[in-house]
């Protein structure tokens, strides 16, 4: 049955944006130590949920996870796949947590992965990140 808004109800929807296409970002020795986006998420349902998707590839030579923040605050973290095959594709969803997006400019970070043992000019396990896309409620 479908409910209708009144004065005393909100209509909460969901919306999303794609934070990053389908071009690959490497992150580590041989791109950015430190990747950082700016995406909008305005209109956001306050305390609503929200969740972040994307796709990796690459973390494979190191059992420690990436970092992720959303406005200087850990959402979460990349999970490496030590020891499968680097040249293949991984989804991941990270819980957003109410609270830490901003209803408009929100700053998105992935920090780069140090390696087991690290060599001059080697210093990270790089990998790959693309399709990147937050779900969020918005309030109508």
């Amino acid at each position: 049955m479908e409910q209708k808004a009144t004065a005393s109800t909100k209509l909460v929807t969901g919306n999303f944006v794609v934070i990053q296409g389908d071009i690959n970002r490497r992150i580590g020795d041989g791109g950015a130590s430190l990747w950082k986006k700016t995406f909008n998420t305005e209109g956001r349902y306050k305390g609503g949920a929200a969740i972040l998707m994307l796709m990796v590839k690459g973390l494979t030579a190191t059992d420690s996870d990436a970092e992720v923040k959303i406005n200087g605050k850990s959402v979460g973290k990349i999970y490496s796949y030590e020891g499968a095959n680097p040249n293949h594709w991984f989804t991941q969803i990270i819980n957003i947590g109410a609270g830490i997006l901003k209803d408009g400019d929100n700053d998105l970070e992935v920090e780069a992965v140090d390696l087991p043992n690290p060599s001059a000019g080697d210093l990270y396990n790089d990998f790959y990140i693309r399709d990147v896309v937050c779900l969020f409620q918005r309030e109508d």
